[in-house]
């Protein structure tokens, strides 16, 4: 049986609605999952979309780099437009003609998005910006070139601008102000957001699966992501409990306090109550919860009985973290969003704001909407 033009656009068509339909499903489906283990401070206002294009999500990477002008390692500051990190960085690696190790960055960056970030290229072999711009894809743009004498790494990173725009919103500009100046005063719980879990939480099943010697995992970058995810994990329900048990923003006897703008923390012992909650007001300093890893979590008292609690729920992601020796840490459990601000073009609502090294934005977003990625059901 033969089928004309017509009819096979027709059937196209209704397999690809179907198929549309099918993936937001999926994709309600897993943000419901997030929203019940990992519960949001405030009741979301409305309904709204979010990466209907690459354009409605940016970000844009600021450091704190000491630029001397010499060295040997070359940084540039690339726009990729629906890239992400790891393959704009194999391309700049062939561009220079260097190996990948070679490649140094400060973080993973959205992927459906337009974002700015740097990138240093060791002992470059091609170092022409005219030459390495010829021979990066269309989706890779230089905005600008530094030397220094140093790899970029994490450390060197100090937030990240985001620039968001939110359609479908059925809530009103009043709502919204009123949401946005409670998130200025108290912050935003500081979640691992749901990327890094992969689809219906597809990562903590692998990972799971992996320590118990169930499947083999042979590739480097995915041991890691396995890894990462199976400590964000155990750290996010930490979390949702302290939350649950109105314990996220209100000290507990053993609890370990991160210093604001910092890696360094200390136990609760060396501060009074008062001044604790009077710093904690101010954002000087934030509580924290463990990340996983080959020892005891350096909390006490109450507090340590509630991680071990949620550990022990989850013997395979602990002894697995334990296995690979990964070494234990905190996390502040709270996450300071700065020059937060909002416009509307039309009737499309755009954030902007700043969050510190490895926040979500997500995570912000969640504590005003219930938001559907479109990229997700756009690009499945």
């Amino acid at each position: 049986m033969s089928i004309s033009g017509n009819n096979f656009r027709l059937i196209k068509s209704e397999n690809s609605s179907a198929h549309e339909q099918h993936q937001t499903h999926q994709t309600d489906m897993h943000n419901r999952l997030f929203n019940l283990q990992f519960p949001t401070l405030n009741k979301p206002l409305g309904n709204g979309q979010i990466k209907r294009s690459a354009a409605d999500f940016q970000v844009i990477e600021h450091n704190a780099a000491d630029w001397s002008g010499c060295g040997e390692h070359w940084w540039l500051k690339i726009e990729k437009t629906s890239s992400n990190t790891a393959w704009a960085a194999t391309q700049l690696a062939s561009a220079c003609r260097v190996p990948a190790r070679q490649v140094g960055y400060a973080g993973l960056k959205d992927r459906h998005a337009i974002t700015q970030q740097w990138f240093s290229i060791q002992l470059p072999k091609v170092k022409t910006l005219p030459e390495v711009t010829m021979r990066l894809p269309d989706e890779l743009r230089v905005i600008d070139d530094k030397w220094h004498k140093n790899k970029l790494k994490t450390g060197y990173l100090t937030h990240n601008e985001f620039i968001v725009r939110v359609y479908g919103l059925d809530c009103s500009d009043l709502a919204i102000k009123e949401r946005l100046q409670t998130i200025i005063r108290q912050g935003v719980p500081n979640y691992f957001g749901p990327q890094r879990f992969g689809h219906q939480m597809h990562n903590i099943d692998q990972a799971s699966k992996w320590f118990k010697q169930e499947i083999r995992v042979n590739n480097r970058n995915k041991r890691s992501l396995y890894l990462s995810a199976a400590r964000s994990y155990l750290f996010n329900l930490m979390v949702a409990e302290r939350i649950r048990s109105n314990h996220w923003l209100h000290p507990m006897g053993g609890d370990v306090l991160q210093l604001a703008g910092s890696h360094s923390w200390f136990a609760d012992t060396s501060v009074s109550q008062e001044d604790m909650i009077h710093r904690l007001n101010k954002f000087d300093i934030h509580l924290t919860a463990a990340m996983w890893g080959d020892g005891p979590p350096q909390s006490h008292s109450d507090c340590a009985e509630l991680e071990n609690q949620i550990a022990t729920q989850h013997p395979e992601l602990t002894a697995g973290l334990i296995q690979h020796r990964l070494s234990p840490a905190r996390r502040a459990m709270r996450m300071v969003v700065s020059d937060l601000q909002h416009k509307w073009l039309e009737d499309v609502l755009e954030l902007h704001f700043s969050l510190p090294p490895g926040g979500f934005a997500t995570c912000v977003l969640r504590e005003l909407f219930n938001i559907e990625d479109c990229s997700a059901v756009n690009n499945d």
